[in-house]
Formats: C-alpha cells, sequence, structure tokens
C-alpha cells in the first residue's frame, strides 16, 4: 500500500522526494501571448510536486496576478494544510518541511473595512504600481496613503486567514512582504508572505497580526502552539543565534 501525502505529513526526505524549494521572486519573469505576463503557479500538490500552470491576469490592468492557479486559488496551497485548534478554532500547519523563503499568497474579496464585532479576517489593501507590481515609493518606502478597501477571505479558498498570531513567549516565523497584486477598485487581490526560517512538518506557520488588533477586540493574547501542533519559541531564536555565532567565530 502507498504512503497517503494527503493524510499523514511526512518530511520528503525520509519518503525519497524532491524537497520543497523556494519560489523564486515575480518580477524577472518572460512575457508571452503578445506581452501578456504570465508566472508559474506557487502552488505544490499535497504529494509535493510544484503546480506547473500558468497563470495571466485576472483583471484587467492587473500588473502581476495573484500566483495561483484558477485550482489552488480555491484550493489552497498544497504545501500547508488548515487543521483544527483547542481554542483558535482552526490554525494552518507545514504539510512538509517548507524552506526559508517560501512563498504563501494571502487573498481576498476587495470591499469595504467592516467591524471589528464580527469575525474578521481581512488584510488592509494597498493596490500596487500597474508597471512594476510593487507598492513601494520611488525611494523604495513602503506606501500608506494609497489604502483600497481590505481583502476579505471569508468563502474564498485562502489559507493564510487561519495562520494564528505568535503569543507572548512565542515567534512569527513568517511574515509579510508588503508586495500586492491586484488593481485599485478590482475584484480581488492578494498580498505575499513569505516564510523566515526552514518550518518542520506540523509545525504551525504564524505572523504578527499588529499591536492594535488584540486591544481593538478586546480578546487577550495567548500562546498558540499545542502538543501536536508547536509555535516556533523565542527561547529557540536566542539559541539558534548562539550556535551561529559560535560557528562563525569559533
Amino acid at each position: 500500500m502507498g504512503i497517503d501525502l494527503a493524510t499523514k505529513p511526512k518530511s520528503l526526505e525520509k519518503i525519497g522526494v524532491l524537497k520543497i524549494q523556494p519560489q523564486g521572486p515575480i518580477g524577472r519573469v518572460g512575457k508571452k501571448d503578445g506581452g501578456v505576463l504570465q508566472v508559474q503557479c506557487w502552488a505544490h500538490t499535497r504529494g509535493g510536486v510544484r503546480c506547473k500552470a500558468q497563470v495571466a491576469p485576472r483583471d484587467d490592468g492587473e500588473p502581476i496576478p495573484i500566483p495561483y492557479c484558477d485550482r489552488h486559488l480555491h484550493s489552497g496551497d498544497g504545501a500547508v494544510k488548515v487543521v483544527s485548534h483547542p481554542f483558535a478554532g482552526k490554525c494552518l500547519v507545514a504539510r512538509f518541511d517548507l524552506p526559508s523563503k517560501y512563498r504563501i499568497a494571502f487573498w481576498g474579496k476587495r470591499g469595504p473595512c467592516r467591524s471589528c464585532d464580527n469575525e474578521d479576517r481581512s488584510i488592509s489593501f494597498y493596490p500596487p504600481n500597474k508597471v512594476t507590481g510593487k507598492n513601494v515609493d520611488d525611494d523604495g518606502n513602503v506606501k500608506t496613503n494609497n489604502y483600497n478597501g481590505i481583502l476579505d477571505p471569508s468563502g474564498t479558498g485562502d489559507l493564510i486567514q487561519y495562520a494564528a498570531c505568535p503569543g507572548p513567549t512565542e515567534r512569527q516565523n513568517m511574515k509579510s512582504t508588503f508586495r500586492y497584486w491586484g488593481i485599485r477598485n478590482g475584484s480581488i487581490g492578494g498580498l505575499e508572505f513569505v516564510t523566515l526560517e526552514p518550518i518542520p512538518a506540523n509545525t504551525q506557520l504564524c505572523h504578527w497580526y499588529g499591536p492594535g488588533w488584540w486591544s481593538a477586540r478586546g480578546i487577550k493574547r495567548r500562546d498558540v502552539g499545542t502538543g501536536k501542533y508547536p509555535a516556533p519559541k523565542r527561547q529557540e531564536q536566542k539559541i539558534r543565534r548562539k550556535i551561529e555565532d559560535k560557528e562563525k567565530d569559533p
């Protein structure tokens, strides 16, 4: 009987499958079909194979599309999975060992901001430059004066909406790069996230929600790691840095 990767996550190295590799940043991609930009889907299958589908812009004037094919836009990246959490309801974990700089796209339907009284997994949207696809000014600084509503992932196949915020003794292992996809007043948009370190299978993917997120909702921040699905600890980071420093200066 073969190994069922869809139900029992394992290290790709241990079962003889190639490691999952980080995807290259979008920007130096070729143009096909008369100048229409296309990129390879970022997602992997639940068997750990990179999707080969090409992705074209979905809205007129979109500089760079959300880098998921239609299939993975609605099912999510198979390299990660959503599991039950004892008090958060759900959380996002690595299905396989993920490398540092692995890219994952958050996406949602663009619209007006909703009240914090409702369950809200939305992220603010800042439309990128139509030519470069980046959301930075001429000096390379992230722009914040071009707010255009929020990206609401509810009812979509987005998976990052389930990624937890690390608790007081924990740290984030992925972050937003502030690179957005979509156009002003468009139907959908996205935001790039990237892992900050190698993430072992079944480890939670966590990112910082921001200092005001908790107080705005009257929720007390707490650690989210569990025995089955741990979250990275701050102390582990200090130990890792000490080891790296000793290796540099024996």
